[in-house]
């Protein structure tokens, strides 16, 4: 069978990319806005052709020379708008969740073999500007543009990725083509993939250690899964730990694996800003959780790089651990800065070259490359029927 030509809208660093390349389709071009996660897809996909520049500036026209002869259309529009700890908390519609109507005008223009979107769960409840029902206005347009339309709900763990994470894949086909899923992990097949099989074979560098660019292993692979994120690597790189002041150590010496900040005892809690007083109220058990190594992680957000710690070591999660629990294997490299100043720092500093997706953010944001392999396998076995 010939290849099949994917486009990827919003594609990030390119983990859905990853999935379906390593599954057998091609991606042939793909769409990406920030110019961090850009660099990272260019990087990692030399032969791609990547637009960097924003979906709503394609006329209608371009969109149909430019993607001929495209057999699926995949994509994951940006998911803050519909995130229980986005702007929907606040009773707020955030206007990134019209996005979606971008990738079905991509999707009524190319008339892809099959489309697939995938989101947070969030996206079954969110609305566009007009209050609308997201997801009941693009599964009826699908509809009306001759699709079939399948909700499906994925738990990323069940397809070996070594993280509790919830997705929501809505899936477009024609001539009555079915995409059937299978998990390879979870349920009567196999444990889920943990924490300590994901990472225990990386150096437990303490604060502050660790370099950018690529080391050989300093030790061997110790299972299954480490060996396929070590395919094809000549080493570790993006294993740099973040640099934390003495309190903020100490703070995590009282934490143990399953807990979090809200365990600590209270005079190793957070401090007022502008003061010395510990700020009594933030005390959020989803703020510093010490990861437990004989479990699957909690889902690796765009904003882990603070979220959890190490389960063994005084420290956050670097961002290639955070890459192993989403599933990238060793090879596939981030660029752009590890971290961000918050827009606070920015304005005060009077400064705007740093606005963009760090490596955390890039790593957190992906489809999980495991995940996407099997929906392209499935997608694969759809087109071959």
């Amino acid at each position: 069978m010939e290849k099949i030509n994917v486009l990827d809208l919003f594609c990030g660093a390119g983990g859905f990319s990853l999935g379906l390349h390593n599954a057998g389709l091609r991606t042939v071009a793909a769409i990406e806005l920030d110019g961090f996660a850009s660099e990272t897809f260019k990087f990692n996909f030399p032969k791609v052709s990547l637009f960097q520049k924003d979906i709503k500036t394609f006329t209608d026209n371009e969109v149909k020379r430019l993607f001929k002869g495209i057999d699926v259309v995949v994509g994951g529009p940006p998911c803050q708008g519909f995130s229980v700890a986005g702007p929907s908390q606040y009773g707020k519609i955030d206007k990134r969740n019209n996005l979606i109507l971008e990738t079905l005008r991509f999707i009524s223009l190319i008339k892809p073999a099959i489309c697939v979107v995938e989101n947070v769960k969030g996206i079954l409840s969110g609305k566009l500007l007009n209050k609308s029902s997201a997801t009941d206005v693009f599964m009826k347009r699908l509809r009306e543009l001759g699709y079939n339309v399948d909700v499906k709900v994925l738990q990323a763990a069940d397809f070996g990725v070594p993280q509790w994470r919830e997705r929501v894949l809505i899936v477009g086909t024609r001539k009555h083509r079915d995409v059937i899923i299978r998990p390879k992990f979870g349920g009567n097949r196999k444990p889920w993939r943990t924490v300590g099989e994901a990472i225990s074979d990386l150096p437990m560098i303490e604060s502050s250690q660790g370099i950018e660019e690529i080391i050989p292993y300093d030790k061997e692979a110790l299972t299954s899964y480490q060996k396929l994120m070590r395919e094809n690597s000549r080493g570790i790189s993006n294993h740099v730990a973040m640099k934390h002041t003495k309190r903020l150590i100490e703070r995590f010496k009282h934490i143990a694996c399953g807990q979090s900040l809200v365990h600590a005892p209270s005079e190793h809690g957070q401090r007022l800003r502008n003061g010395d007083a510990i700020d009594a109220k933030k005390r959020f058990k989803m703020n510093n959780q010490r990861l437990l190594p004989d479990k699957v992680s909690l889902a690796i957000t765009a904003s882990f790089q603070s979220n959890f710690i190490h389960p063994y070591v005084h420290r956050n999660l670097t961002a290639r651990e955070g890459a192993r629990l989403q599933s990238f294997p060793d090879r596939f490299i981030f660029k752009g800065p590890r971290t961000l100043m918050s827009k606070t720092l920015l304005k005060r500093e009077n400064r705007s070259d740093e606005i963009g997706l760090s490596q955390y953010n890039q790593i957190g944001n992906a489809v999980p490359p495991l995940m996407a392999k099997s929906i392209g396998e499935a997608i694969l076995e759809s087109l071959r029927g």
